[in-house]
């Protein structure tokens, strides 16, 4: 049981807008420990526990578990479902020290005080109403000199800069700032929220890295998984309920990803905000 009075109170409750439909996950699944954790890797030791928050389908998390095989990995998400699936495709016979738990940083996780010498986050600060009060409990969550790993993405870029995708660009981040979290291009001061949470400036790792797609079958993947996310009710569905757009505006999104996808020099970047902040 969670014993500390740092616990925020009272409590919030987190939200996740885009869900976890086939579409939403398809992208989630494509997430590795090698693509998307590579700068928390040389801070790793074998013995060390670790807590994955909003842990999807577990790709990231499992990819933990070579690293820390003396040790414990522990996945927390929002949904019943995707914890399932992350349970299911990754069973304890070929996983014995990773388990994972249906939990929300904001309403205040079941753990402990000094439980973990690692709490990661990967694309799920952006998402936090009030990003402050979870680091607050991550850091309640570690142990003495434990590390917070957060990489989060700050801002999209696309050549050549269609209508359509800047347009996507903002709508998706009119679907996070409606349902009160602070979106895009925000994670830039990812640093100063640890301090705000109680972690010191000068204890603190901070740097940046960037997701890329630029290759003929990288665009027609990232095209066709927006695509499905656009014409489905994850994200396109509620975009329109929201009055961001319309259907027509949904058509010009899907027409000028298809553009970048056939243009040879089409490309696309995401700015990955990292930082680890030491207890």
């Amino acid at each position: 049981m969670a014993t500390s009075t740092d616990r925020p109170d009272p409590p919030v409750k987190s939200t996740y807008t885009q869900g976890h439909s086939a579409e939403v996950l398809a992208s989630h699944l494509a997430r590795t420990v090698s693509n998307s954790a590579a700068f928390l890797l040389p801070h790793l030791r074998p013995h060390f526990s670790l807590l994955d928050i909003g842990c999807g389908p577990g790709t990231i998390t499992s990819g933990f578990c070579t690293h820390l095989r003396e040790g414990a990995v522990t996945g927390v998400d929002l949904g019943d479902s995707v914890i399932k699936q992350a349970a299911s495709s990754h069973p304890s016979t070929e996983y014995p020290n990773l388990k994972f738990e249906v939990g929300d940083i904001l309403h205040g996780l079941t753990y402990a005080d000094e439980t973990f010498d690692v709490v990661y986050c990967h694309q799920t600060i952006l998402h936090l109403p009030d990003p402050i009060r979870g680091m607050k409990e991550a850091r309640r969550l570690l142990k003495p000199g434990g590390l917070l790993a957060m990489r989060e993405s700050d801002s999209f870029y696309w050549y050549p800069e269609l209508p359509g995708l800047m347009r996507y660009n903002e709508c998706l981040n009119g679907m996070f700032r409606t349902a009160g979290a602070p979106g895009l291009f925000s994670a830039r001061g990812l640093h100063a929220w640890a301090r705000q949470a109680g972690f010191e400036r000068d204890k603190m790792q901070v740097g940046a890295g960037t997701t890329v797609y630029s290759s003929p079958e990288d665009r027609r993947w990232w095209e066709t998984m927006h695509v499905n996310r656009l014409k489905g009710e994850a994200v396109g569905g509620q975009m329109k309920s929201l009055g961001l757009v319309g259907d027509e505006g949904i058509g010009e999104m899907v027409k000028d990803f298809g553009r970048w996808t056939d243009d040879p020099d089409g490309w696309y970047a995401a700015l990955q905000c990292e930082v680890i902040a030491a207890k």
